[in-house]
């Protein structure tokens, strides 16, 4: 059914392709065009001046319930690279490639290494109406590792695209790769050590957390809605706070409610800690220029305050 309503509003778009502004830049640049945060941030760090980067998942929106609109089905069919995630949260893409023109594109999860969803931290037991012995975790830029090596992956597509620029991409590849691997080695170095435990309300950190070997304990996974959690969920998460290699912190993801961290904070005596997964940000934050490096950054800052302090 999605992919044949894709297909008509595609087929209609194009048939009425002239109510709509023209996609086609004026000023010679390449035009790339980006689902989520990290995959925008690596574009333009890479492309530089050379491209105009479009940011289809709007500041501040729940990434998982995006629906492309018309226009940004017009604005996928006409660029130069199209750069998605892949992943659960990706199914409408593989409908629109399929019944769009022949689009260039860049899927970032086949840059790295994939992992399976992993559900063995998950406290509410909602992942039993999924087949999660198929599925793979999509977060995968939240590992600084990976993260470098899609950025190194982007700078081969760019260029493919344009090989006169291929020295100023690889050299912007390797810049912004390296300020990754630089917080990559503050991390290590930051976590590495004693076994700890964090306690989360949703979950879609564990390429971070298997890279630096830490556990968890979660209400629901990455892809849970933000539903009640049950009495037993609560109750699984109070009992790990007062175990003695749990962090004395109750962590939240952006853009979340912070209802569950907050009802546990207040309960257990704790502070809450916003952990950036960098999947989308805020208006402000993107107005701001914020990046990947720079939210990363921020992560890097809270978890040292939080496990020097002690909370």
């Amino acid at each position: 059914m999605l992919k044949r309503f894709l297909l008509l509003l595609l087929s209609a778009v194009m048939l009425c392709g002239c109510s709509l502004p023209s996609e086609k830049p004026t000023d010679g640049k390449l035009q790339i065009v980006t689902t989520i945060f990290p995959a925008y941030d690596f574009a333009r760090q890479v492309f530089g001046d050379t491209a105009d980067v479009t940011l289809l998942l709007k500041p501040g929106m729940e990434s998982h319930s995006y629906d492309p609109s018309a226009r940004d089905i017009v604005k996928i069919d006409s660029c130069d690279l199209f750069i998605y995630n892949g992943g659960e949260s990706d199914a409408w893409v593989e409908n629109i490639l399929k019944s769009a023109d022949d689009v260039n594109t860049l899927r970032m999860m086949d840059a790295v290494e994939v992992l399976a969803e992993d559900q063995e931290g998950i406290a509410e037991e909602e992942h039993d109406d999924h087949n999660h012995d198929e599925e793979y975790d999509e977060h995968i830029w939240t590992s600084p590792k990976n993260a470098a090596l899609i950025v190194r992956s982007i700078e081969q597509a760019a260029s493919a695209l344009a090989p006169e620029n291929k020295l100023l991409y690889e050299n912007a590849a390797e810049e912004y790769a390296a300020e990754i691997n630089a917080l990559d080695e503050k991390f290590t170095e930051l976590l590495s050590g004693e076994e700890r435990c964090f306690v989360f309300d949703r979950f879609p950190l564990l390429y971070f957390f298997r890279e630096y070997g830490l556990n968890y304990t979660a209400a629901f996974p990455g892809c849970g809605s933000e539903t009640e959690p049950s009495a037993q969920t609560i109750s699984v998460l109070a009992e790990r706070l007062s175990e003695s290699d749990t962090v004395p912190t109750v962590f939240c993801i952006e853009l979340s409610n912070r209802k569950l961290a907050e009802t546990l904070a207040d309960e257990n005596g704790l502070p809450v800690a916003e952990f950036h997964t960098c999947h989308n940000i805020t208006a402000d934050d993107f107005a701001a220029g914020e990046s990947y490096v720079s939210l990363m950054g921020r992560n890097y800052q809270m978890l040292k305050k939080v496990l020097t302090s002690g909370g």
